[in-house]
């Protein structure tokens, strides 16, 4: 008796396995493909027929509507800033924008109307009439304005109501600030 061979029929599955390999493949090109194409390529576009060969020939006004042409009406001139250029002036003016104790130092900052380029910031701290203390530091330009680097005054001994006087000049124009602290 001979014996019968068996035939090993893994290779109907390892068939199968590639061939759902290969559709989830298709399958995901064409979500990929769909999500990220360009929306822009897609657009229909129009049949031509003899009518628009005909429109061609005619001149712009002949293919308006005859009903209404629109008339351009231009916009108004927008004038940016409302009064005069500070920077035009011959004095130099700006604010005291903080005033205030921390870390034993009172901090004085300030900011300037005008665009300067060097220059220096004098403080004078005022009571009574006489001048407690004073400091001197750079101004700092910025892109339309300027400020003082800071003054940061110790409060070691100072105690209640000061006037604040600043000095500015730059380039032969010169300004005061004036403000009130109470330390």
């Amino acid at each position: 008796m001979a014996k019968r061979r068996h035939r090993s029929k893994k290779w109907i599955s390892w068939v199968i396995i590639l061939i759902l390999l290969i559709g989830a493949g298709v399958v995901c090109y064409f979500v990929y493909d769909s999500y990220f194409r360009d929306k822009s390529g897609d657009e229909v576009k129009p049949v031509e027929n003899s009518q628009d060969k005909d429109d061609e020939k005619k001149t712009p006004e002949e293919t308006q509507p005859e009903e209404k042409k629109e008339e351009v009406v231009e916009k108004e001139k927008v004038v940016q800033y409302d009064g005069a250029d500070p920077n035009e002036s011959n004095g130099i003016t700006g604010a005291i924008t903080y005033t205030g104790v921390s870390g034993g130092s009172l901090m004085i900052r300030m900011n300037i109307d005008q665009y300067l380029n060097g220059g220096t910031c004098t403080l004078g701290l005022r009571q009574g009439g006489s001048t407690v203390y004073s400091a001197e530091v750079g101004i700092v330009d910025s892109a339309s304005t300027s400020t003082c680097e800071g003054f940061n005054v110790p409060v070691n001994g100072l105690s209640g109501k000061y006037n604040i006087v600043i000095y500015i000049n730059s380039n032969g124009k010169t300004g005061e600030i004036s403000g009130e602290v109470e330390v």
